[in-house]
């Protein structure tokens, strides 16, 4: 009897493979092909989840801009190990839960009226014209209240437009 405890195992353990083997063969496209729909939007997804190289540059140089500390950082700044995947990582493993916005900065086309509203909401909003990452001071300069507007202000129902009688 003990003898044959080995073979019993192992022919046990082959049936059960087999059975697993096989519930997953029935559940595959290849037997169902409304599953080959499933495949093709996975596939899909995952090709849109993959970063484009030129969008992730231009995601790179705004996070870069925003934030003077990671710019100069060793590993996720412009000189840093990562390249322009260095504040992307840094979004997901610290900058998310910081607070920091991961996305393009919008330029203004007409620079004289992107002023005038630069300097209303600053003025409306002293906060923001003293922040390091939106303020007068900031590497952002002109567009760091666009920027903060768009990402925060409007949320908090801030205003943008520009201050009526102040003489700008």
């Amino acid at each position: 009897m003990t003898k044959n405890l080995p073979v019993a195992i192992t022919c046990i353990a082959l049936i059960a493979a087999a059975a697993l083997w096989m519930r997953g063969f029935l559940q595959s496209p290849m037997v169902h092909p409304e599953r080959k729909v499933e495949g093709k939007f996975i596939a899909g997804s995952r090709q849109a989840d993959a970063p484009n190289p030129q969008r992730e540059k231009i995601l790179a140089a705004s996070y870069w801009q925003r934030y003077r500390d990671i710019r100069e950082n060793g590993h996720w700044g412009e000189k840093g190990s990562m390249g322009i995947w260095g504040p992307r990582d840094h979004f997901r493993k610290h900058g998310k839960r910081e607070g920091r916005i991961f996305a393009p900065i919008i330029k203004a086309e007409d620079a004289a009226s992107e002023k005038r509203l630069a300097e209303s909401y600053w003025k409306r909003y002293p906060d923001v014209r003293n922040s390091s990452v939106w303020g007068k001071e900031s590497d952002l300069q002109l567009l760091g209240p666009r920027d903060h507007f768009i990402h925060i202000g409007r949320f908090e129902g801030r205003i943008w437009e520009q201050a009526e009688n102040t003489g700008e």
